[in-house]
């Protein structure tokens, strides 16, 4: 235990003196100071990963431009990048909004996007996960769900109606996506997402959700 406390430490001639820390060392842990900062605000600049974590809500979306045009900043050659995704799921809208950047840099610049679940992809997680325009991927214990569009609204009538037809208009966006992305057509996941669909990593993999259980 002695031995571990005083790693990185160099010996003192003079009885009371402090121990004190050799260059590398010092240089070492500022640089996994840096690195743990980076995480704070959910980037990894060496691995060019991102964090997708907690709810999907707006803002979401300049979030990861911001991050993705710091990355292109620092790696001029950059190719890929990574959303590290841990989610239960959130606005549907953003979440789109996401789809077509990640879409629109992959055509424009060459730029693909691996979307790594480690723990949970659900509801528009799950929709965004199965659009990653590189590897598609999550761990073994991973849990995947997908349902139908919920929505609760109150008000006049007209509005009600209004916001039911605009409600219809994107879960069927959202179908037209996963019939895109996976090995089910559009009216397979209509009628499949009718209720919460739990799926396991390998019945995702199955499913064609994603490439890979890592």
């Amino acid at each position: 235990m002695s031995d571990l406390y005083n790693e990185g430490r160099t010996s003192s001639t003079a009885g009371n003196s402090e121990p004190t820390y050799d260059v590398k060392t010092k240089s070492e842990r500022e640089k996994h100071f840096q690195e743990f900062r980076e995480f704070d605000y959910g980037i990894d600049i060496e691995s060019n990963i991102i964090l997708v974590q907690d709810e999907i809500s707006q803002g979401m979306v300049f979030d990861c431009i911001s991050k993705v045009r710091l990355l292109r900043k620092i790696n001029k050659d950059l190719k890929s990048i990574t959303l590290l995704l841990n989610s239960p799921g959130g606005d549907v809208v953003e979440t789109l909004a996401l789809i077509d950047y990640i879409r629109t840099i992959k055509e424009n610049e060459g730029i693909t996007t691996n979307i790594v679940c480690r723990g949970s992809a659900m509801s528009a997680a799950a929709l965004l996960l199965s659009a990653g325009t590189g590897l598609r991927a999550a761990s073994k214990h991973s849990k995947i769900m997908v349902h139908q569009l919920s929505t609760m609204n109150f008000g006049k009538l007209e509005d009600i109606k209004s916001n039911a037809k605009f409600a219809e208009q994107l879960e069927d966006d959202c179908n037209s996506i996963m019939a895109e992305c996976t090995k089910k057509d559009k009216e397979w996941w209509k009628e499949n997402q009718r209720s919460d669909y739990f799926l396991s990593a390998q019945e995702a993999l199955e499913l064609g959700i994603i490439d890979k259980i890592i």
